[in-house]
């Protein structure tokens, strides 16, 4: 199963149902599940060249909003599941939980990262990029927990950063132990971030 860390911004039971963490009760920490659901949605949309539609732009706060006030988890998680790509939905069809669902979306994220481009450019072997992806997910680590220590609740770009970051950190942690398996080389990275 892929490597997930969600910077306490939620959590899951041992069937990997959506819980509270140490920072969010449960209603928020499914608000925040749905909304990280959201953010995977994006980064494919962002793949194919897609516009963000606009049930993301406008109907979003509000579902999360009823969530984190109690409302129905599953019909909500089921409004998002309908306005996100085919390709989500069919993996959301596929598993059993939601910790399944994040893990599996997260096994499709492909790292292209332009903050970080220059250093994919000279690797030389599996072990130089096994050092760069670490260098860069730590970089990134360290700017997601430092922004899950604000109340990042209230602003918007910020909440929508951090959530970035915790997808940009679990696909480079996940990546960087594929090419430890020797399952992904230095060569295909560099395609892929070319």
């Amino acid at each position: 199963m892929s490597f997930l860390y969600l910077f306490d911004v939620l959590d899951f039971d041992k069937n990997g149902h959506v819980c509270g963490s140490k920072s969010f009760d449960e209603n928020h920490a499914k608000a925040n599940f749905l909304y990280l659901l959201s953010k995977y949605n994006q980064s494919f949309l962002k793949d194919e060249k897609m516009a963000v539609p606009d049930f993301f732009k406008k109907d979003l706060n509000d579902v999360l909003s009823d969530v984190e006030k109690g409302g129905d988890f599953s019909k909500a998680e089921k409004k998002v599941l309908e306005n996100c790509l085919k390709s989500v939905q069919s993996v959301a069809k596929s598993v059993k939980n939601e910790k399944d669902l994040i893990a599996k979306l997260n096994e499709k994220v492909v790292v292209k990262d332009k903050e970080f481009a220059s250093d994919f450019k000279n690797l030389e072997n599996n072990k130089h990029l096994e050092y760069v992806l670490t260098f860069i997910s730590g970089q990134i680590f360290e700017r997601a927990s430092l922004a899950t220590g604000k109340d990042f609740e209230n602003d918007k770009k910020a909440k929508s950063n951090l959530f970035k970051d915790i997808i940009r950190y679990n696909s480079l942690v996940n990546t960087a132990d594929k090419v430890k398996d020797n399952k992904l080389s230095f060569e295909e990275v560099q395609k892929i971030v070319g």
